[in-house]
Formats: C-alpha cells, structure tokens, sequence
C-alpha cells in the first residue's frame, strides 16, 4: 500500500476531475433515512461523496483514504477525514457505524486480505443492523479484462459470484445487488433503449458459451454493468 500516498498523481486524476460528481440514485435510494445516521466512505478520494451527503442533510460523515494529497484537500474543504488502512482504523477506533460506503477499494487489496478486512468492517466497524454498501469493478462486464489491468494497483477482480462468496465468508448473511441492469441513473429513453438490447446482449453471450464450449457458474447472477454494487446488512 505504500504507493497510495501518491496514488491519484500517478493515475493523472485530481480534485476537479470529481467537481460534477452526484451521488448515483442506487446509492440514494438506500441510504439511510435519518439524517443524523453515521456514514463512513472507506476510500473516500477527494471527498466528492462526502460533500455531496452533507450537501443532502446528513449531519455525521467521515472519511478514511491513504493518498496525502485527497487527505489534505478534504481537511482543507472542513470534511472530518483521516489517513488510515482499514486495519488500522478498526484496530484503534471504537466507533462504530450505520453505513458504510467502500467503493473501489476492494479489489486493491491482497488477495489474502479480502475476507478478513471485510470481516474487520462488519466486526469493528459496521453497527448491528448496519449496512455495508460496496462497489467493484466487474470482471464480467465488457470492460472486464481492461480493468483488469489499467490500474495497476488492482490486484484481482470479482464477479457476482465471487463477492458474495467473500462478503458470505465475512459472515455477511443479507446481501443483494443493487443496479443490476445499470439503468438506475438513465433517461426514461436510455432505460428504455437498454433494456431492449439488453436481453440480445445476454442471449449472445448464451449463444458463443454453447458454441464455444464455455460456461458461467448458473448459481452466479448474470451482471454485465462496469462495477458491480452490493448492500449488505450487518445481521
């Protein structure tokens, strides 16, 4: 993890790459409903999420991120952030949360460490009856393979499959994907042009596994967005 601290000059993004950021309405729509709830963004980058929950009302939003460069700006913005692992953070602090956000975070650890920092977050971190909301890039998207590899940090990818078996072995007992289509943010007439081609898309992908000889786990749900998002409850 030593080269986070550096992370976002070396990927070329900075502060105003995020300025339109709104918080997606998948997000929206499962957030908690008190706006005094306490909400954690694992990851939080240049604090875009955060301004944006506190610009909706919610009164008691942290953030944790490795980069010195998003820590200092979001100190700067007034947002009560600090530069912490998420080991480090569950170890020290007794505080605990309603919401958890971690978005793209996940796939740059260890693969030896998945499961055990997700168990860290629902142990330490995440209230009884919290919600852990996580996102991923999808290793089954058509942009799967490129993800792969364009961040050179990420050290694995997942699909449906393989979170659930991680949050499931973190002890994660209630848990569904939200956006499955990734129509959530469309126009009524993008909604509608995807959801027509949408099941050409998959009958496609049906059609070259039969021919090819190939096969996706049945258990598995067919998602094909760029990122794959996942409620957990803490039960």
């Amino acid at each position: 993890m030593d080269n986070y601290h550096c992370y976002f000059n070396l990927r070329n993004v900075n502060e105003e790459y995020y300025i339109n950021y709104k918080t997606p309405r998948y997000l929206l729509e499962v957030l908690p409903e008190n706006k005094g709830a306490s909400i954690l963004d694992i990851g939080c980058g240049f604090g875009s999420l955060i301004r944006e929950l506190i610009k909706a009302g919610y009164s008691s939003v942290k953030g944790l991120d490795l980069s010195d460069h998003a820590i200092d700006f979001c100190l700067k913005q007034g947002f009560d952030v600090q530069k912490s692992s998420i080991a480090e953070y569950s170890e020290a602090s007794k505080h605990k949360f309603d919401f958890i956000i971690m978005s793209h975070v996940l796939e740059h650890l260890k693969k030896s460490e998945i499961i055990n920092t997700l168990k860290q977050i629902r142990g330490n971190m995440l209230k009884e009856s919290g919600k852990f909301c996580l996102m991923v890039p999808n290793a089954q998207s058509n942009t799967g393979s490129y993800w792969a590899y364009e961040d050179f940090t990420h050290t694995t990818l997942f699909t449906s499959g393989s979170l659930l078996y991680v949050l499931k072995a973190a002890g994660y007992k209630n848990i569904k994907f939200l956006d499955r289509n990734g129509t959530d943010n469309s126009s009524f007439i993008s909604k509608l042009f995807k959801n027509i081609f949408l099941p050409f898309y998959r009958a496609k992908k049906r059609f070259w596994n039969k021919i090819t000889s190939s096969a996706y786990h049945a258990q598995s749900p067919e998602i094909f967005t760029f990122e794959l998002k996942a409620l957990a409850v803490n039960d």
